[in-house]
């Protein structure tokens, strides 16, 4: 018996072609931003250039002529808000191309805002584009083995543009508010990375002084930005917390615990073995600040983003750490709540709790208790204060 041609299925293909087009679509942008930052377009653009001179410079580049591709990538470049194009007079038929002020403070290798000159945004999101392509293999063969040594040096890199184009200061604005904050001696920056947390709280107490604790390989990163943003107040402390204790790095200024210690993102300060160690070496009264990362706070409508970045979290392993299948957390790391509860335990207050995407806090409505549905969050990023009330 002949088919039907007019028998449609139960469910139109709407779906299926929107989720390629909408990946497909990503995956120009991708290779698009990663094509113009190769070849630095953002630099030569930084001054107004005509399509002639662009499309010389692309074959001075090694490619051949192909006028009409070269102003299809321009276009599209005006379109993402990168480049803009206009005409210097009413008169003049010459187009003329410029890279647009966030494309010059941010990718332009010539801006201090910028980290394209040594480890940028893009190149993270070019290594794990790499193994997104051989994803077979990591089903199929062991896991990718990480060393720890060059992935934080690496992520001190990366974030440093972030914290620098303004959650750094946000962040300062907002602790700013406690008088303990104002008023600490002593700060300890756990996991520092980069220090510029640890370096910007020391600007708040000129009687300050500051430790920036890391392991040994990052700190000597962490010196180079200490030298360039810090002072003599402010130093790096080589060290290892899942082996050392914090109270070792006490000394005759602070014998009964630090003033403040803070943390900025680092999974194993949501683990008890850590949170205790950092108790340890709290002075009565003092406080620790934890900004960190809570998956399951991030909103309902960004789902589907959270279970393509554990993916992306357990298509490698670390040779020292064992991770949770959670994006960004390690095994025993603790929930919101179980971290609420856990130092309120230890005889900590917790003096609030703050969305840094929702730039509000949460302490006394319902969202703190990270219901997804009621969250606007799009990474679960938190700031917990609380001030040591019992020895």
């Amino acid at each position: 018996m002949a088919k039907n041609v007019l028998e449609t299925p139960s469910v139109g293909p709407e779906q299926i072609e929107n989720l390629f087009e909408d990946a497909y679509l990503g995956l120009r942008k991708f290779y698009l931003l990663y094509f113009t930052l190769k070849y630095n377009m953002y630099e030569y653009l930084s001054k107004p250039k005509t399509f002639e001179e662009v499309a010389v410079w692309f074959e001075e580049q090694g490619f051949k002529p192909n006028n009409n591709l070269l102003e299809s990538i321009l276009d599209a470049l005006v379109q993402l808000g990168l480049v803009n194009s206009y005409n210097r007079s009413y008169n003049d038929d010459k187009i003329y191309y410029e890279t647009a002020e966030v494309a010059n403070i941010y990718l332009n290798p010539k801006s201090e805002f910028s980290g394209i000159d040594t480890v940028s945004p893009y190149l993270l999101y070019k290594n794990r584009a790499k193994r997104w392509t051989k994803l077979d293999d990591a089903l199929k063969e062991k896991k990718l083995e990480v060393k720890e040594k060059s992935f934080f040096t690496d992520l001190v890199k990366i974030t440093v543009l972030d914290c620098r184009a303004g959650k750094l200061k946000y962040t300062l604005d907002y602790l700013s508010q406690f008088e303990e904050v104002k008023n600490a001696k002593s700060i300890l920056d756990v996991a520092g990375g980069h220090g510029l947390y640890g370096i910007a709280l020391s600007y708040l107490n000129e009687n300050s002084k500051c430790k920036i604790y890391e392991l040994p390989h990052v700190c000597e990163e962490t010196k180079k930005y200490i030298e360039e943003y810090g002072s003599d107040r402010v130093s790096a402390l080589p060290g290892d917390y899942f082996k050392n204790d914090f109270v070792e790095t006490l000394d005759d200024s602070n014998p009964e615990g630090y003033d403040l210690i803070f943390t900025s993102n680092s999974p194993g300060c949501k683990t008890t073995e850590i949170i205790d160690k950092i108790c340890e070496a709290t002075a009565l009264n003092g406080l620790i600040i934890n900004k960190q990362i809570f998956t399951e706070g991030i909103g309902d409508k960004y789902n589907v983003k959270k279970s393509l970045e554990n993916i992306d979290w357990n298509m490698f392993s670390f040779s020292g750490f064992e991770k949770s299948r959670i994006n960004n957390t390690f095994k025993y790391d603790l929930t919101l709540d179980g971290y609420l509860s856990y130092m309120e335990e230890k005889g900590f207050e917790i003096l609030d709790i703050y969305s840094l995407e929702e730039r509000k806090s949460v302490k006394n409505q319902p969202s703190y208790i990270c219901n997804p549905k009621i969250m606007t969050n799009k990474m679960g990023s938190y700031i917990v204060v609380a001030k040591k009330i019992k020895q």
